[in-house]
Formats: C-alpha cells, structure tokens, sequence
C-alpha cells in the first residue's frame, strides 16, 4: 500500500514541477532579450574630447585609498584608475569622494568613473550602471577597543555603534542586530569615537579594518567577530551609460583584470591580506570550455555568462532548471526560497539536514541501547549494580540535554583541552546527551512495563532474552520518547554542530529571508518527524507480530 502511495506522490510532484518549468520558459519566453548591439556612449565621447577621464576615488581608505607622504593620492584603486586611462589612451584626473557624496558627484556628471570601494548592491543599481564583473569583494565586521566584550554578533543589540554616513551595511545591521548606530562623515572621525569610548566599535568593511589593525596607532585594538554580509564591489557609471559602449569597454577592462591577475598582483602591492574572492574569480575567468574558448564569455545578447556574474542579481532569463525555478518563483510570488536556485544554499542546507538525520538515527539507536541495558541492569538481583543504574537513570531523566552539552563541552571539555590537549568533539556531546536523557525514558519505560507484567503474572524480572514478553506493553512510552529526541536533534545548534536549524539561521543571516527559510525548517522537519513516525510504527509491528 505504501508503495503505491509514495509513486502517487512522486507522481503529483513531477506533475507540479514539470507545469511551473512551463510557466517559467514561458515568462522567459515573453521578455525580449538584450540587443547585442551597443549605443554610443555621450560619456565615452566627451572623454575622448576632453582627452582625460575624471574618476572619484577614496583618500580615506588606505590601502585603496590614500595619501602618501606629500599630499598625493595612492593606492589600489588609483593604480586601477591609472590602467582604465592608459587602456584608453587620455589622461587620468581624480576627484576626492566619501561614501555619503560619492554616487552624487556621479549623478551631476562631476565625475565620469566611481572607482571607491562601492558595494554592488540592489538599491544602487536603481540609481546607476554597476559593471560587471565585480573587481573585488568585503565584508562587515567591527572593530573595538581592547577592553570590548563583545563575542558574537548577537551581543551588539541595544549597544551604541559608531558608522559611516553612506555604507551600504548600515541599514541591514541595524534592523538585524538591532544596534544603534551614530553616523559619521568619514572613518577617521568615526574611530577617534570607538578611542574616546563614545560608543563599542566601529562598523566597518573588514578590509579597511584589517589595514587599521596592522597600524601601530591601533595597537591592541581587535576585530573578533566573524565578517558577514559579503558583497562584491563595482566601478559605478551613470544609469544613462546602461548598454553602451562606455559600459561595455569598462567590463572587458575589469575581465581581462581577472584573467590576467592584474588584481592580484595590485593586491600584494599593497601588502592587502590575499582575497579568496580574487582567487576564486582569476580561477574561474581563466577556465576554457571543451573547444578552448574562454569559458566567462559574452552570450548572443551581449551579456557574460550567467555563472561568471553577481549571482545575487540574475533572473529567471539568465539561468535554466532548476535554478530558472527558483528565480521565477521569486520574480513571480516574492517567495525568495535562496535554496532552489543558488548552489551554496542549497549545499549548506542539505548539508545541515544530512547532520539532522545522521544525529536522529544515533540518538535513536543509543537511546534504546542505553534505555534496554539501563532497564535490565535496574533489575539485577545485584543490589549494588541496580542501584546503580536506577541512580543513573533518575540523573539522566533529572537534566536538561542543553544543561548536559554546555557542562560537558565548556566545563569538562575546557578542562581537558587545558590540561591534556583533548578536545570534545560537539557532534559526539550531542549524541551522548541526547541519547542518556531519552534513554533514561526508554529505561523508565521497560521499567513500568516489567512492574505491568508483575502485577499480571508473578515473579518476573527483566532480562535481556525475555525483553519480548514486556515488548507490547513499553511499545507505546517508547515510541514517544524516540520520536521526541527526533524533535530534540535542533538544541544541537546550541553548541554549533551545523544541523538543519543551525544552516538555516546562517541562510537567513545572508539573506534575510526569515519568513521564508523558517517554513521551509518547519515543513522539512514535519517530514523528518512523519518518516520518523513511520518507520517506528513499521518496525514496530513488524517485531510485536514475530513476537506474537
């Protein structure tokens, strides 16, 4: 019967899948494609009329932005600055700009080029051309004084942070962490603040905060909280210049960066820490197809290929399968389910589900074990070794799992790492106290049912080889302490074992798609319980009717 149920369901759910596929080809099929064709650019004209391109770059962000000894300006992005007006043979002038001005200056047709550590980011694409590919990337973090005991980012709620006027991370880390934030006009001020205790750290890109922490006018100040939100920087033109010639050189500029390591090679210049994101991206643009044709190419409709482009801005156009899905889904619905359409996603959240099922099985087999071997040694005629176990079982039913991994991992696993060198591994202390505290149900339960059996047919005691004759009467406790432990796998987050809740929140982090991700948990732990609930059902009665 189950069978046939199961390939009805599989059915249906090909069924649904194979009509929103439909629906997506066939939205993709209603939008035009991109002209392959190029516009002239009035920008890239007056360029070459004026015989200089005017570019707005930082000097308050060393080492991107700088400057040096006497006055000049230096750095990463003006060496990128200086090779955009070789490439196109004029001149190079420079505009002094900040975060709060810069997109501005851009707009009123003051500078032609912004080359300032500006993250790509949805908001700013509304209001002007990001090109692609991105040159480099970074993240957030904070950086405090060395007497802040701050640890996690979760600590930073209510607390006053000091940030900078313009930086795209302020808004989304103020509603997510809910820290108050007091806007500065530019690094500078904003860290003499953190100095003068005017508030707990400094918001900030950690690239820039790395630098500062290299600096011996910092020395002593630290940046321990892990970098989130990454986001890849763009070069910023005007929206006009959307599709043009001017748009289009600028790309092919920044690709043959990759290809050829120009960044790479600006980075150690520099003394900048080596950038994954650099790395992966040289690796990626220098890959060949099976003909030896570049790989990150443009397409028929003048764009790069979809896996060499800001994946957090394609659409159901650019992609096809399963990805297509997802995107449509969210174009179509709003329903950002990142897990359908974006690879890492999905392999950290399948990821954390294969823990959540490896940590159910384990715990449901050592909860019977310890429950089965604690009950029948509770009945020992051995005072000494029954008073034991039922000791042990009151304990275990006495404590809280959470109670048990935290005295476990940072009580006695601190001890240990301490004085012998042994770490704790978290996945075994979850296991283990899991598997005591239901098993200690389990053992209560064969308990009552051995007492049952008593009542009902005299002398009995409970041993290993006459487990089947109180089999049916513990079947029911059993069950419900198994399948409660299955629900009891999540405190594992608790103590950072990447379970199926711990890959969701760091999902959710990223993305900020709460809503969404938090049905997604529910609804596959509804399935995780309801297999669950199965399978012990049918092993159930499989062994009470050879029983019988």
């Amino acid at each position: 019967m189950y069978p046939r149920k199961i390939k009805s369901f599989c059915s249906l759910l090909f069924l649904l899948l194979t009509f929103f596929m439909s629906a997506a080809q066939a939205q993709t099929a209603k939008k035009p494609g991109t002209s392959t064709s190029t516009s002239t650019s009035e920008r890239l004209t007056l360029i070459r009329e004026r015989g200089a391109i005017i570019v707005g770059v930082k000097t308050d962000y060393p080492p991107f932005g700088m400057l040096d000894e006497n006055g000049v300006p230096e750095g990463f992005e003006h060496d990128l600055a200086a090779d955009i007006a070789r490439r196109l043979g004029v001149q190079l002038r420079k505009v002094s700009v900040s975060g709060s001005n810069r997109l501005q200056k851009l707009q009123e047709g003051v500078i032609d080029l912004v080359l300032a550590t500006t993250g790509d980011t949805a908001e700013r694409r509304q209001i002007v051309t990001m090109i692609e590919p991105n040159y480099y990337a970074s993240g957030v973090t904070l950086f405090m004084p060395p007497t802040a005991n701050i640890k996690d980012w979760a600590d930073t709620r209510g607390h006053l942070v000091c940030a900078t006027q313009g930086s795209y991370f302020n808004r989304i880390m103020q509603q997510r962490y809910l820290m108050e934030l007091q806007m500065y006009n530019n690094a500078r001020d904003a860290k003499l603040a953190v100095k003068d205790g005017r508030c707990i750290g400094y918001l900030f890109d950690n690239t820039a905060v790395i630098n500062d922490l290299a600096n011996p006018e910092w020395k002593g100040y630290k940046a321990p909280l892990p970098p989130t939100l990454s986001t890849p920087w763009a070069m910023a033109i005007s929206k006009s210049e959307k599709g043009t010639e001017f748009e289009n050189m600028l790309a092919d500029i920044v690709a043959d960066w990759h290809r050829s390591g120009f960044l790479q090679e600006r980075e150690k210049a520099w003394g900048i820490p080596p950038s994954k994101f650099l790395a992966d991206t040289h690796v990626l643009w220098q890959k060949n197809d099976s003909d030896n044709a570049s790989f990150c190419r443009r397409l028929p409709d003048g764009n790069w290929r979809a896996e060499c482009r800001n994946q957090v801005f394609l659409t159901s156009t650019d992609v096809g399968g399963l990805a297509q899905l997802g995107l449509w889904l969210n174009e179509a619905t709003g329903i950002n389910l990142t897990l359908v359409y974006d690879s890492f996603d999905r392999s950290q959240f399948f990821y954390g589900l294969l823990v959540t099922l490896a940590l159910t099985a384990l715990c449901i087999s050592c909860s019977l074990l310890l429950g089965w071997a604690g009950a029948v040694f509770a009945e020992s005629r051995i005072w000494l070794l029954s008073a034991t176990a039922r000791l042990l079982g009151t304990i275990g039913r006495m404590t809280p799992p959470l109670l048990c991994m935290y005295l476990l991992l940072f009580g006695i696993g601190a001890i240990l790492s301490e004085s012998v060198g042994i770490a704790l591994p978290a996945f075994g202390v979850v296991v283990f106290c899991l598997s005591v505290y239901t098993g200690a149900g389990v053992m209560t339960a064969l308990l009552d049912a051995a007492t049952a059996y008593r009542l009902q047919h005299g002398e009995f005691r409970l041993r290993f080889a006459n487990t089947s004759l109180i089999a049916r009467l513990a079947s029911g406790s059993v069950t419900a302490s198994l399948i409660n432990v299955s629900k009891a796998t999540m405190m594992a987050s608790a103590v950072a074992v990447p379970e199926l809740l711990s890959a969701t929140t760091s999902i959710i982090n990223e993305r900020g798609n709460v809503g969404v991700m938090m049905n997604a948990l529910l609804l596959t732990f509804l399935l995780i319980i309801f297999a669950v609930v199965r399978l012990i059902r049918q092993l159930e009665q499989k062994i009470l009717a050879r029983l019988a």
